[in-house]
């Protein structure tokens, strides 16, 4: 009875009623597709391992029970790189690895739907002569990282020299595909490092996402909260009123999580294309299991229902006050505890995840990231509050008079519009001086390709690749090379053959070294350094990716709730309109009353931000060239989310102040 009751005054509401459903829709909508986005990272790199997990599988606990040689490299074609999985003295009849419909023999060759075709198009001197035998079979979905992955399966005989050619990474003897190593391994380590880093970034998405949903749940709070104090006075039960309230906002909140997974579900193939670790992604990869959805779905909408349940204490301790409008709303000085809580919990955080293990450190950082975020929404509006009141005391014009009074009056209301930037203010001040310490990072040389080779037999091998390249390849020998000249740390009894020549000539130089080093790969240095490389591009990618979600939810925010704030504060402006106050002041008034506080409010979120940073990069960072042009971004998108969203909003102040408006309410 109370929820058809719920639905009726909705339905009956009018367009105000209707307009305050859809944004607390939207802003959900918002919220929910970000966060499963988020979400679906983290479901993705879990897909990714899960496929991948079988070229660095566990050794076999003896030599009877081996059922191959396995060593997994990396080389690189017309600028890419390309995974080479060799399988030594395969057993026949042994399971295959995932993707492979049987274990291949020796001399066979499976690729990747991606490589088939440089390996059909190119000359075969660029690629097809590196392998043993010709293409026999093409490597299903089950054992690729991502649609686009260069993989090569190589079948090789017993004794190939593959298996003892220098290189960073081990063969192993293996017992079955489905029995993937430990946590030691450099696979697994690069693979944990990813998750940590994708737990970091969701923390960092996930309380802005938090925060819009609660303040979508809370909007039109005043229009409600007249209405079901109406009840009250009526002779409405408390938990008559209590379902009244929550029936509107549960029913708005559960269309808005609907269409936020609907939102990320289509635009799934689009997030595929984002790489990370080095490829994009399956479609199905970043989107978020069913379980998972269900528990987005319900524990959104719990928390737009506390959120709405939180708003109905004065209704029911003081219903009059309500319906006459005289409940001003405190601030308490006790806020300011907050802070000092946050920047303990983020000591203590930083330094257990210094002492803890890979795999719970991301964790233990988000703990403190959490707090510090916490810590920026609950100091919040007690710094509107003193804004309000420094503005009120020096006001030199009627809309800064204005401006400060409602900022004293409502200080809570006044900084929902203002906490998804002052988050995302948070957000630049982390990433910042994290962007600018990778843009130093050096790659390394590109212009030679180097191979260990047999020191006793280097002047040999140097004269046969000499006369195969001819003048396109300067060919050098040296026993001792500079660091940043290797491919592959030198060790004793070898030294490095190098080949300078152009780039488009480096595939045919990686071939004829090949030939000539049998079982060698030939690569250049910014080649062997390169997960180093993607690391770091990830990580300048994600930050992007991040600021744009928090903005995403920033700029939702500040346009729904300065709206709600609009139709809240309806009969005030309606009065003020009334009494001869142009709607040009009451704009003005508006535009001050947030612009002010977020100028405060930002310069605190940006100094816990910094904090947040400084484990790992130093805050003056953040003043370099990259850090400057995220900052100058941020400064430009704050100001324009601000002065859009009270734009945007000016129509409907237009609205509702007009004369005859409020008697038709």
């Amino acid at each position: 009875m109370s929820a058809r009751l719920a639905l009726r005054l909705l339905r009956l509401g009018g367009r105000p009623a209707w307009t305050s459903a859809g944004l607390v829709a939207a802003g959900v909508a918002m919220a929910t597709a970000l966060l499963c986005v988020a979400l679906g990272a983290l479901h993705g790199l879990d897909e990714r391992q899960s496929r991948t997990a079988w070229r660095d599988p566990a050794p076999a606990a003896s030599p009877a029970e081996a059922v191959a040689q396995l060593r997994t490299r990396t080389d690189a074609v017309a600028g890419r790189p390309v995974t080479e999985v060799n399988i030594v003295a395969p057993r026949a009849g042994a399971a295959p690895p995932p993707g492979l419909s049987r274990m291949p023999a020796p001399g066979e060759v499976w690729m990747s739907p991606a490589l088939t075709a440089p390996a059909a198009t190119l000359p075969p001197g660029d690629l097809a002569d590196r392998y043993p035998g010709p293409v026999t079979g093409v490597l299903g979905d089950a054992g690729l990282r991502d649609p686009d992955e260069l993989v090569a399966v190589v079948g090789r005989p017993a004794g190939d020299p593959v298996l003892t050619a220098p290189g960073t990474s081990p063969a192993v003897a293996v017992a079955a595909f489905d029995r993937p190593s430990g946590a030691d391994t450099d696979a697994a380590i690069q693979a944990e490092i990813y998750r940590q880093l994708t737990i970091v970034a969701a923390a960092l998405v996930l309380f802005p996402a938090a925060g819009l949903i609660g303040a979508s749940a809370r909007l039109s709070a005043a229009r409600r909260g007249e209405r079901l104090a109406t009840l009250r006075l009526l002779g409405a039960s408390t938990s008559r009123i209590t379902v009244v309230a929550v029936a509107e906002v549960t029913v708005a909140a559960a269309a808005g999580a609907l269409a936020g997974i609907a939102l990320e579900w289509l635009a799934a193939p689009a997030l595929a294309t984002i790489p990370l670790a080095g490829g994009g992604w399956f479609a199905a990869d970043v989107r978020p299991s069913f379980p998972t959805l269900l528990a987005v779905l319900g524990g959104i909408t719990l928390l737009a229902t506390a959120s709405a349940i939180g708003g109905l204490r004065r209704v029911v301790i003081s219903p009059l006050g309500v319906v006459r409008r005289r409940d001003p709303q405190f601030v308490r000085g006790l806020r300011l505890l907050g802070p000092v809580a946050a920047v303990v919990v983020f000591g203590i955080a930083n330094a257990y995840r210094q002492a803890s293990p890979i795999a719970a450190a991301g964790p233990v950082f988000a703990i403190g990231v959490l707090a510090l975020f916490g810590a920026v929404s609950v100091i919040g509006p007690l710094v509107v509050r003193g804004v309000g009141s420094v503005m009120a005391r020096r006001a030199r014009s009627p809309h800064r008079l204005l401006a400060g009074r409602r900022l004293l009056d409502d200080p809570k209301g006044a900084f929902r519009p203002l906490a998804g930037l002052t988050l995302a203010v948070f957000v630049a001040g982390f990433l910042a001086p994290l962007t600018s310490a990778l843009s130093a990072v050096e790659p390394g040389r590109t212009d030679v390709v180097t191979i260990p080779v047999p020191a006793a037999a280097a002047e040999a091998v140097a004269g046969r690749v000499r006369a195969e390249l001819g003048p396109s390849g300067v060919v050098t020998v040296d026993a001792e090379p500079e660091e940043s000249a290797q491919a592959v740390p030198v060790r004793d009894g070898f030294v490095a053959l190098t080949v300078a020549a152009p780039v488009a000539e480096h595939d045919r130089v990686r071939t004829v070294l090949d030939r000539a080093v049998p079982g060698t790969l030939a690569l250049t240095p910014a080649e062997s350094a390169q997960d180093v490389t993607v690391l770091g591009e990830d990580l300048g990618r994600g930050a992007l990716v991040v600021l744009v979600a928090t903005f995403l939810l920033a700029a939702t925010a500040a346009g729904t709730t300065a709206a709600a704030r609009v139709l809240d504060h309806r009969h005030v402006l309606y009065l003020q309109r009334l009494t001869g106050t142009p709607l040009s002041v009451l704009d003005r008034a508006r535009r001050a009353e947030t612009l002010a506080p977020l100028l405060a409010n930002g310069a605190i979120a940006l100094a816990l931000g910094l904090l947040c940073a400084s484990p790992f990069a130093l805050a003056g960072a953040a003043l370099q060239a990259r850090g400057l042009v995220v900052f100058g971004g941020l400064l430009a998108a704050g100001t324009l989310i601000v002065l859009g969203a009270t734009a945007a909003s000016r129509p409907l102040l237009a609205s509702v102040t007009a004369p005859g408006r409020e008697r038709a309410r």
